[in-house]
């Protein structure tokens, strides 16, 4: 029988507890210790010692952390300090930092009474995470992320991000899954930057504070997405808004939490209408008048459409220069331009040459900007964005729209620059509505692109990419091939081909992408990409089984990264390289590193398990991890192989039997299914049968020389 697939919750508070419940645990403190201005908490001893008046206090404080001390007492110092050690459920130690306290309460404070304080202190923390708590994901729930936004702030900007990841089936147990995994991916992007929270039925909430309006478009955007989608999500859709970061009234605060939590959902919706996996900032869709590309006003359209709608050859020119109106710039133009060839609208000029070439169109506005530049006695730094006709397949309505394209493009050589719309002004182009998440519209521009230059790789890749994250998978990997025959050595082309290779079930097709990428990988491709081709190259060594190569990989990765959040990913992958390679000591260690990292890892318990089975450390404690992962991924052939194992070890031969009967068809771990059932047979006393099922594994061509060997000498016995 099945088990439910939520089991019962023990409640401990943890570490990671004090960062998402930091201002409730901090009121509780405040709360109960009289005086206190302000309390910090602290789970390492450098961090705290920074903060520490002199080394006798530092020399007790390293005593709070230190794993040998039985009891960790509260210190009290001078002026107006005490920190007050907690140890969380896994036995490690956060420190309480309280100062400014009124030196008459230091002074006569009793440890005793500070001892029961902490007590009820910790009582209360475990209370606000119960209630702030939702148990099927373990993240925090609604209830936490309003009182968040109800919080005054007078740090940097607030950001709400809304994600609704969809399960692939309708399933409750498939509900389930997609809710613990979305936790843990979600929670390893984010690390300690912002607070993951799950709002119920599909859909997460990321709380974030204090990061910088740059850095924010960057990371919660495309590349969420993007992990999410290669991490297997089924739909993933990201919809955001910002707030100002400011203190504000009490009942401005909700006003403005109820503002944020609408105008997040708002732009989710529109994610959803975009296509299976995409995104939406809300500032885009309030202010669309701000975006780079925002069309020129009718008015001035229309008295350009009369001027060439009867020439068969011209240019248009759009002059603009950072913080000049379009009546200041015209007023300069209009000394060299007459009335009816120069138009202007309230941020820029269009001038109108008639019969011009575009390199005609491009020396006339360089002498024009020259002549400019001695007028205002400096350098005036008008920039210049030049649109011809006839130019490919475009219409004369499209060429005002080129200008702006190119002028966009002209942005990225700095102001004065002058550039003739082409191919790669529309790679840009499609690259702001990319970024964006208006997919639709950056594939449009991609394809316009090409009819320009069809052998650009940029646009062939960026077309690609746009294309997988529509789901059409098949135009995706048509227009990589494409890159390949101009550039066979693209690193984005390999790459991006080997992630679809994986996606399709291909893994020796990937290993040949994804090997010739990390050849042909340099500077120029981005640290960012190359280290996750190495974690994706690491993870498929292991799938196949070529842990030698494996492990260097993952160990290089890990040794870059800082903290365990971000070197998390990797763990479970560096203890199933150890493992392979006979190493089952490192793979323990590593493995108990990935459940810090993740607790509920059902690969990581169930490999942990049957290491603790073979290095004879308790085959009660092997079968209880074992079973632990397959009730969190009944799915999983590998967790389930492993419990068959350990079933085996201890006896269980019927419960073996069951899980081994759900392994069938596994082609990748046959060898193992039929020296499991050999075994199996053996323990029953059916010797003949069991050589049948060894005989089996032997035959085959590609069998690994650790398994060939266990066979033959199981036949012996």
């Amino acid at each position: 029988m099945e088990r439910f697939p939520l089991p019962a919750v023990h409640w401990t508070v943890e570490n990671h507890d004090f960062i998402r419940f930091s201002q409730e645990y901090s009121g509780i403190l405040r709360k109960r210790i009289p005086t206190a201005a302000s309390v910090t908490f602290y789970t390492d001893l450098k961090r705290l010692e920074t903060v520490l008046p002199d080394s006798h206090v530092r020399a007790k404080a390293a005593d709070l952390f230190a794993l040998d001390v039985a009891d960790r007492e509260p210190v009290i110092f001078a002026p107006g300090g005490i920190l007050l050690p907690f140890v969380t459920g896994k036995g490690r130690v956060v420190v309480a930092c309280l100062s400014g306290l009124d030196p008459l309460v230091v002074e006569r404070v009793a440890k005793d009474w500070l001892a029961e304080v902490q007590a009820a202190a910790f009582r209360d923390f475990l209370s606000v995470k119960q209630t702030r708590v939702e148990a099927a994901s373990g993240l925090c729930n609604i209830s936490h992320l309003y009182a968040l936004l109800e919080t005054p702030s007078e740090a940097g900007p607030v950001h709400l991000v809304l994600i609704e990841l969809q399960p692939r089936t309708r399933s409750s147990r498939d509900a389930f899954q997609n809710a613990r995994r979305a936790a843990i991916v979600l929670q390893g992007f984010v690390g300690d930057s912002g607070i993951v929270h799950h709002l119920g039925q599909c859909i997460f909430a990321i709380f974030l504070r204090d990061l910088q309006e740059d850095e924010f478009s960057e990371r919660y955007g495309s590349k969420l997405v993007a992990l999410l989608k290669r991490d297997g999500f089924y739909r993933v859709h990201v919809g955001s808004s910002s707030g100002r970061g400011e203190s504000l009234p009490e009942a401005v605060l909700t006003e403005e939490r109820d503002r944020l939590m609408s105008e997040a959902w708002a732009a989710l919706q529109t994610a959803e209408r975009r296509g299976p996996f995409t995104f939406c900032d809300y500032r885009v869709l309030a202010h669309p008048e701000r975006h780079p590309l925002f069309p020129l006003s009718e008015g001035l359209i229309r008295r350009v459409r009369r001027q060439y709608s009867r020439s068969g050859k011209f240019c248009l020119v759009e002059l603009a220069k950072e913080g000049w109106t379009g009546d200041r710039l015209a007023e300069l133009v209009g000394r060299h331009f007459a009335p009816d060839r120069s138009f202007a609208d309230a941020a820029s000029v269009v001038l109108f040459l008639d019969g011009a070439t575009g390199r005609d169109a491009h020396q006339q506005v360089a002498r024009l900007l020259r002549m400019l530049d001695r007028e205002t006695g400096c350098e005036c730094r008008v920039s210049a964005g030049i649109g011809s006709f006839p130019f490919a397949d475009f219409h004369k309505g499209e060429i005002l729209a080129n200008c702006r394209k190119a002028l966009l493009h002209a942005a990225f050589f700095g102001p004065g620059s002058i550039v003739e719309f082409d191919a790669v002004s529309l790679n840009i182009s499609g690259d702001m509505f990319y970024g964006d998440g208006d997919l639709s519209r950056a594939l449009a521009e991609y394809r316009r692109g090409l009819v320009c230059d069809p052998d650009n790789v940029n646009l062939l890749n960026s077309l690609g990419v746009t294309y997988a994250m529509l789901g059409r998978h098949s135009f995706a990997r048509e227009s990589f091939r494409k890159v390949l025959a101009v550039e066979s050595d693209n690193f984005m082309a390999l790459y991006n081909l080997g992630l679809d290779e994986v996606r399709r079930g291909d893994l020796h097709g990937s290993l040949k992408h994804f090997e010739r990428a990390l050849e042909v990988c340099c500077e120029d491709d981005g640290l960012e990409t190359r280290k996750d081709l190495q974690l994706q190259l690491g993870k498929l060594y292991c799938r196949l089984g070529m842990f030698d190569r494996a492990y260097p990989l993952l160990m290089e990765w890990h040794d870059t990264a800082t903290g365990l959040q971000q070197s998390g990913p990797a763990l479970k992958y560096l203890g199933e390289a150890c493992y392979g390679l006979g190493r089952k000591d490192e793979a323990k260690v590593w493995l108990q590193k990935a459940l810090r990292f993740n607790e509920l890892d059902p690969e990581a318990l169930s490999l942990l398990g049957l290491v603790y089975m073979e290095e004879g450390e308790g085959h009660q404690i092997a079968l209880a991890l074992c079973d632990k992962g397959v009730e969190l991924n009944p799915d999983n052939a590998a967790s389930r192989l492993r419990l068959a194992k350990v079933q085996i070890a201890c006896g269980l031969l019927v419960e073996a039997r069951r899980n081994l009967m759900q392994c069938r068809g596994q082609k990748r771990n046959m060898p193992e299914f039929q020296i499991c059932l050999g075994q199996l047979w053996l323990k029953l006393g059916r010797k003949r049968r069991a050589d049948r099922w060894f005989a089996k594994v032997l035959q085959k061509h590609d069998l690994s020389p650790e398994l060939a060997g266990m066979a033959r000498d199981l036949m012996r016995n």
